[in-house]
């Protein structure tokens, strides 16, 4: 007895060993894998504004694209060895800005003169930059084919919905009113703050976007390489893209069929209102869109039978 177990140790802890090699990467086809993913990632996280027609009129305004961070906790369900059902929950945050320097001329009335006149608004080394956090919820289907046994390409695509959580606005650069009243033949020049009229400052101006539309679709796909360290814990690295099927904002208008100025002023109390890019008429709508790469950690429950890996 003693002789056979000294002459089948080797074998038996070399089966062992090969065992928790080649079992812990995929199923069999009759037992599901249980992975749950959290992954944190970055890159191009832009909002891809579409400019009104006065915006696109506005020599001098331009789009520049932002950065933006995701993190997500997924669960996947393998129904197959090669093909599972993902789902869960992330969170979202993109950035823009506008920069550039032009000019705004609007026609308005003056409650207190009781008057028509034009308001023209300079804006010199004018730049705004906007935030958006969103919470989401991903579907998608996921794939894995192995490469070695350690190592396989996985990757998922699908939709979901997203939520605005949160939204910014900060604008800076210097502003120059002037009025022009054109019943009375009079001009007004930046020199007379009393009406109003001056050179200001928007160190710092903050809003947040009031008519962002709250709930809303996107596509998303990702891909990349795992490596499964042991039956339960894994890494996976890739690349991912997501696009928001509708505008997250929607356009307000007034009585009249009016987007709101990018400025507004009250004659009575001489004091200037910004209302911010995306709430004004210069934005009819907005596309967030994602690309970037990203880092997880996987975690396997429910540890496979063995199967037949040299088939993959």
């Amino acid at each position: 007895m003693l002789t056979l177990l000294v002459i089948g140790a080797p074998r038996l802890i070399a089966g062992s060993t090969d065992t928790l090699h080649t079992t812990y990467v995929v199923n069999s086809d009759y037992v599901p894998t249980h992975v749950v993913q959290i992954s944190a990632g970055g890159g191009l996280h832009t909002l891809l504004p579409k400019l009104t027609e006065d915006g696109r009129n506005t020599l001098g305004l331009t789009n520049g694209v932002g950065a933006g961070a995701q993190v997500q906790a997924t669960y996947t369900y393998y129904i197959h060895k090669y093909v599972g059902i993902t789902g869960g929950f992330g969170f979202d945050m993109y950035s823009g800005n506008m920069h550039g320097e032009f000019s705004d001329r609007v026609w308005l009335y003056d409650n207190y003169n009781k008057m028509n006149y034009w308001l023209n608004s300079d804006y010199t080394d004018f730049r705004e930059r906007e935030q958006l956090y969103m919470l989401t919820i991903p579907v998608g289907v996921s794939g894995r084919v192995n490469l070695t046994d350690p190592i396989q390409l996985r990757g998922t695509i699908g939709f979901g919905m997203s939520a605005i959580v949160g939204s910014h606005f900060r604008a800076e650069g210097q502003l120059t009113t002037t009025a022009d009243y054109p019943d009375y033949n009079l001009h007004f020049d930046p020199d007379l703050p009393q009406h109003g009229f001056s050179n200001y400052y928007m160190g710092g101006y903050q809003g947040k976007i009031e008519n962002s539309f709250p709930v809303n679709m996107f596509i998303y796909g990702d891909f990349g390489m795992h490596y499964q360290f042991n039956r339960r814990w894994g890494v996976y690295a890739g690349v991912y893209v997501q696009y928001n099927c509708f505008s997250a904002i929607r356009p307000t208008t007034d009585l009249a069929g009016r987007r709101p100025e990018l400025v507004k002023f009250d004659s009575q109390t001489k004091q200037f209102t910004y209302a911010g890019m995306l709430n004004s008429k210069f934005v009819e709508a907005i596309n967030p869109l994602s690309v970037g790469v990203k880092v997880a950690v996987t975690i396997t429950f429910l540890d496979p039978i063995k199967c037949n890996c040299e088939d993959w």
